[in-house]
């Protein structure tokens, strides 16, 4: 759908790198083909690559993060017009093909945002910095002279293809934050009601039937954890949490919504602080965490294929410091819902840092990841599933940071 949200808040678009089509970097392809299953219809007919975009001229990431982000695609326009969203150099993007378009920025703007929705006509939303002003919401079509800044609203981070948008803004007079859904293209505004028992805490993402994803905090002990939240079609209906697995203190964050209600994310545990990423397969069903990628510490789900079902986030290997130099910080994952967690190919290197933020239909895969030289640039692996493998099993024992070390021999001391 293109309709999720990112961790936390703005973290971190002329013609600086001639597009590339790479051929995917091959850690032997006839392998990896071969435990990778053929899909059907245009997926099986695709050519996989990695498409290495264009980006603007601005500056370089200088730490490439997965949490601290300057340049990727965050969202793909289902249907033909293959458009991708996102931002390069931390100012708001989109591509046709392989060449990079800037969103065009209003007076007052310091340069920064990102777009982070986008529907099959070619609507975008997103949120850029106004001077003075902060966060604004805006909606923009390909093409057009200016963005639309929306009513009452922070950020935008979902449009579905009736023009409904999703998002929210930090109301100080009431001290929260608070839900909001425009229609029309932003015309007419309405602000949600957070789920009973609960605050709003982010929007994530709007399907086509009209229903809403989104996040909320629950109070327990003192502490408010984050749950997921849903926003039913009709006007009229309640909103509801999502099912956790009954640990009060365990973190869900939904950061996607498909066409049947499937929504995905992350869990983190209140115990060990790990996180999986996480899948509801219907509304009022319960969670289920995926496999974590061997070798990985964590994943992260950030987008989900509209009907196939296809998830696809973030493994993260890099909780061990320094870091271990046979693996990156992290690398994009694709999982189908069943089976090992796979992952993608890097372009500087098969295993080089790569992230994967949205997921088509079509078998396509935006996200970013880095070159030999160290730059990041976003790029689109098409035919995606063909090129998915699994990691080769743990190359060995790790220290565990979440977890305090074994204790010393007996004689060294303490009590």
């Amino acid at each position: 759908m293109g309709t999720r949200t990112m961790r936390g808040g703005l973290r971190a678009a002329g013609t600086l790198l001639a597009a590339l089509a790479l051929t995917a970097p091959v850690q032997t392809a006839a392998a990896r083909a071969a435990s990778a299953p053929v899909p059907e219809g245009a997926a099986a007919r695709c050519t996989p690559s990695v498409q290495v975009l264009e980006k603007l001229p601005r500056a370089e990431d200088p730490h490439p993060s997965p949490w601290v982000r300057r340049t990727e695609v965050t969202a793909l326009a289902p249907g033909p017009s293959r458009l991708a969203v996102g931002m390069s150099g931390y100012a708001p993007a989109y591509w046709v093909g392989t060449k990079v378009f800037a969103v065009p920025l209003p007076a007052g703007s310091n340069g920064a945002g990102r777009v982070l929705g986008v529907n099959r006509h070619g609507l975008m939303v997103g949120e850029l910095i106004i001077t003075g002003e902060g966060s604004r919401a805006f909606s923009y079509r390909a093409g057009a002279p200016a963005v639309t800044l929306l009513p009452g609203g922070n950020t935008a981070v979902g449009v579905n293809d009736r023009g409904v948008i999703v998002g929210g803004f930090r109301d100080e007079t009431r001290l929260r934050t608070v839900a909001v859904r425009w229609s029309g293209d932003g015309r007419v505004r309405r602000e949600l009601p957070a789920p009973a028992g609960s605050t709003f805490s982010h929007m994530a993402a709007v399907n086509n039937a009209g229903q809403i994803a989104g996040n909320a905090y629950v109070p327990h002990e003192g502490f408010n954890y984050g749950r997921g939240a849903l926003w039913p079609a009709g006007p009229a209906a309640a909103p509801a949490l999502l099912a956790t697995g009954g640990v009060p203190t365990d973190v869900y964050t939904v950061l996607a919504l498909d066409e049947s209600g499937r929504t995905v994310g992350r869990h983190r545990s209140g115990g060990d602080g790990r996180e999986h990423g996480v899948v509801w397969r219907t509304p009022d069903g319960p969670p289920a965490d995926a496999p974590l990628a061997s070798g990985s510490v964590g994943s992260s789900f950030e987008d989900v294929s509209p009907v196939t079902g296809v998830a696809v986030g973030v493994a993260d290997f890099s909780y061990p410091y320094p870091g271990y130099p046979d693996l990156p910080g992290s690398m994009a994952e694709y999982w189908t819902g069943s089976g090992p967690m796979r992952v993608l190919p890097g372009i500087g290197g098969a295993e080089n840092y790569s992230t994967a933020y949205a997921v088509s239909d079509d078998d396509r895969v935006g996200g970013a990841a880095q070159d030999a030289l160290g730059a990041v640039h976003p790029v689109i692996w098409t035919c995606a599933s063909r090129q998915a493998y699994v990691l080769p099993g743990d190359p060995g024992p790790r220290p565990d940071p979440l977890r305090a070390p074994a204790a010393g021999p007996a004689g060294d001391g303490g009590d």
